[in-house]
């Protein structure tokens, strides 16, 4: 038996205080925001225009502070907790922005080009949901490694001996800078979509006048 085994063996119970356990169940909570549809917030003003503030402002913020965490490993295991709950955060957001997003288009009728371009808009926008939220999950992940693997076991076995390995960490940094650029990719498109949409439809009401 290794000296690493021998630390786990010897560890006593799960300390499921973690800030680990606690970012993932915060993780798991946010996907309650998919069960929220908005379409009007006060005085009738649609929630999408407002609520898209949210992810637009976080979504960059996040992406580089996590470049630059998982470039300075002792930053990450500094402001790994603020950054994953920022990530937390913003991917409620999107799903919020998403739903309210769904119940505007379903409002509008829209028709003819703005259609076509909201349509993109909103698949963009699922891509984007699915690969944020891996990003959310593997920064929770790396942070759980960086502490892990520097001699901060949680308890839990099975976490402990998957995560703390130094081949991991590394292995989880790569993966989270590579969706780093696959989520700035789809928020950039989903944000130009969204733009032309708008003008589109602009256009498209000036001309029935």
């Amino acid at each position: 038996m290794s000296a690493n085994d021998e630390s786990i063996a010897s560890r006593p119970g799960v300390d499921w205080g973690r800030a680990e356990f606690i970012l993932v169940g915060l993780g798991l909570l946010g996907f309650v925001t998919l069960l929220i549809r908005f379409t009007t917030i006060y005085s009738g003003l649609p929630a999408h225009p407002l609520f898209v503030h949210v992810p637009v402002v976080l979504i960059p913020v996040t992406l580089v502070a996590a470049v630059a965490l998982m470039v300075r490993p002792e930053w990450l295991r500094r402001y790994g907790i603020a950054l994953s709950l920022a990530s937390v955060v913003a991917m409620s957001s999107v799903f919020l922005t998403m739903q309210a997003g769904g119940a505007l288009e379903d409002a509008l009728h829209l028709h003819g080009e703005a259609a076509r371009l909201i349509s993109e808009h909103s698949q963009a926008a699922h891509i984007l949901a699915i690969v944020y939220t891996a990003f959310t999950a593997l920064v929770i992940l790396t942070f759980a490694s960086s502490r892990i693997s520097g001699g901060r076991p949680t308890g839990l076995a099975i976490a402990d001996r998957v995560l703390s390995p130094p081949a991991i960490l590394t292995t989880l940094r790569v993966l989270v800078v590579v969706l780093v650029l696959v989520a700035a990719f789809f928020t950039f498109r989903t944000g130009d979509l969204g733009a032309k949409a708008v003008w589109a439809g602009k256009l498209q009401a000036a001309s029935r006048h």
